[in-house]
Order: C-alpha cells, then sequence, then structure tokens
C-alpha cells in the first residue's frame, strides 16, 4: 500500500526585494550559500535522519516517502512522494502515516522559517496538495503543484492553506486533527477561518516545548528528552522574538506610509492591504503564544 502524498508550494515573502539588492559577486555568493542551507534543511541530510529515526524503533517517513524539493525564483516545492510498501495491508495505519507525515513536513518547514526570519526577514505563504507531483532536478511537475499553488492563491496571509483536495477527504482531516490532539493536547491543527483551511504551523513548534502535550510529557521522564525540549524551547524563543521584531517593525513603516501618503489613493491602498496582512498575522501570533504560554512574546 501507499501513504498520501503531500505536495507544498511556498511563496518566500520578501526574498525578491532581497534579491534585487544584490549586485555583486560577494552579495550573490552570500544569498546562494543562504538557499544552498535552506536545501538541506529539506532533503540535505536524509541519511543521517533515515538512521536517527530507524533507532528510534518508530514510524520511520523514509520507508514510506521519497522527499524532494525545487527551488524556483522566489518559490519553493517540496514533495513527499509515497513508496510503494507491500508489507503493510492496514489501512487505517496507512492513514495515520499519512496524517503523521504532514506534520513531519511542517516540522521541516517550520525550522527553514525559523532560519529565513532571523536571517533575511523572510515569512512564508503556501499552499498544500495530495494530488500527484514529481521533482526531478530543478523541475516540478503534476497536479499536485497546481493545486498547491491554487492555494497558495488564496492563503493571503503567511499560512500555509490546504488545497480542496485535502479538505474534501475527511477521513485524513480527520485522522491529521486525531494524532494531533493525541500528541499535542487539544488545540487546533487545522485552522478553518472564513473558507479556507491552514496549517497551525506556530502552534505546533510552541507544542513541542509545552508540558501539557502527551509527548513532551513523555520526552521529559527522559534525560535526553529533557535537553532537547530545553534546546527547542530556546529555538522558539529566538523565532518568536524575530516574528515580533517583524511584525512590530513593519507596521510602523507601512503605517508611516499610509499615513505620507494618504492623498495619494492606489498608494493608500497598497499600504492599507500590506497593514491588514500584518495585523493579522499580529493576531495570530498573540493568540497562539497566548495557548502555549510564551505570554511574554505578545505584541
Amino acid at each position: 500500500m501507499k501513504a498520501v502524498q503531500w505536495t507544498v508550494f511556498i511563496d518566500m515573502l520578501g526574498f525578491k526585494k532581497l534579491n534585487s539588492s544584490v549586485t555583486t559577486d560577494e552579495q550573490a555568493q552570500d544569498l546562494i550559500d543562504f538557499m544552498t542551507t535552506n536545501r538541506d534543511i529539506l532533503v540535505g541530510h536524509e541519511a543521517a535522519l533515515s538512521e536517527g529515526y530507524k533507532r528510534g524503533n518508530g514510524f520511520n517517513p523514509y520507508d514510506w516517502y521519497d522527499v524532494k524539493s525545487a527551488f524556483i525564483s522566489d518559490s519553493i516545492v517540496v514533495t513527499f512522494k509515497p513508496k510503494e510498501v507491500p508489507s503493510e495491508k492496514n489501512a487505517g495505519k496507512v492513514l495515520m502515516h499519512s496524517a503523521n507525515a504532514l506534520m513531519l513536513l511542517t516540522m521541516r518547514l517550520g525550522l527553514m522559517m525559523h532560519r529565513c526570519l532571523q536571517e533575511k526577514e523572510i515569512t512564508f505563504r503556501g499552499g498544500i496538495s495530495t494530488e500527484y507531483c514529481d521533482i526531478s532536478n530543478s523541475f516540478a511537475v503534476g497536479a499536485g503543484l497546481s493545486a498547491a499553488n491554487e492555494a497558495e492563491g488564496k492563503a493571503k496571509y503567511a499560512r500555509l492553506v490546504l488545497a480542496d483536495d485535502v479538505v474534501n477527504n475527511a477521513n485524513l482531516v480527520k485522522q491529521v486533527r486525531q494524532l494531533f490532539k493525541r500528541m499535542y493536547g487539544d488545540s487546533e491543527f487545522l485552522v478553518e477561518e472564513k473558507g479556507v483551511t491552514y496549517v497551525n504551523a506556530l502552534d505546533l513548534m510552541l507544542a513541542g516545548t509545552d508540558v501539557r502535550s502527551p509527548c513532551v510529557a513523555n520526552a521529559l521522564g527522559r534525560l535526553a528528552g529533557r535537553a532537547a525540549v530545553i534546546e527547542m524551547r530556546k529555538q522558539c524563543e529566538d523565532f518568536l522574538t524575530a516574528q515580533r521584531r517583524l511584525v512590530i517593525d513593519s507596521i510602523r513603516e507601512f503605517y508611516s506610509a499610509y499615513r505620507k501618503n494618504y492623498s495619494n489613493e492606489k498608494l493608500r491602498s497598497v499600504n492599507r492591504g500590506v497593514l491588514k496582512k500584518y495585523f493579522w498575522l499580529r493576531k495570530y501570533h498573540n493568540t497562539t503564544v497566548k495557548n502555549r504560554r510564551y505570554t511574554d512574546f505578545l505584541i
């Protein structure tokens, strides 16, 4: 049997501005090195990660998926392409592994989001599909790419929106919700808002340090687990600090531009639109940090 395929299309918000500032070989190499490291976060350590999963004796995504990615200008495509696993005949277990893979994909994107935000003030907006996709070298093709791209167009804000093919798969959505609750407690991993459903990536990040999360409570019973949770909390605090700074600075910048160009209807509309996006991010940030008890990082 095969698990469900997951494909995500990401628009790196802020990359165009960053790329436009590159005018020398040195600046170009710096940006290339930055993007190379991001690629390695996504697909650069597969062998080592696979061995780590094997030692854990739990779900090993590399038994079930080939992980592929492509960088296209200011966009990223990642697909978890399923392998045939003849030994598995339990459809319920396959569905559970598929749900687990979505959380693993979101975690991996979270690592890259963390680095992009801290180093370059880049945020992500994206779409996720379960339709077919394949990636070879720098070429990505398939209905899943188109569906994920279309979902990204509906995202509007810095979030990962599920394509219709995911939302309409009631059994899969139910399994994702149940697995998240079992691992991380009473919180919503899939959030419905004004006609779109998005992945609660920030909550997943913070849930990994919340002592109310069943998997965290279990990890704290082991020395290595406690060390991992402490390190993760530091990373979360760094990310929240960077996101808080970005939101505050951006609202100040675009509110100033809004007032300065108020008489210009076109510029007023553009600046108002950008402000709405940062107001949404501020609300999402604050709601999530309150829920996960990171209230020192409220905006």
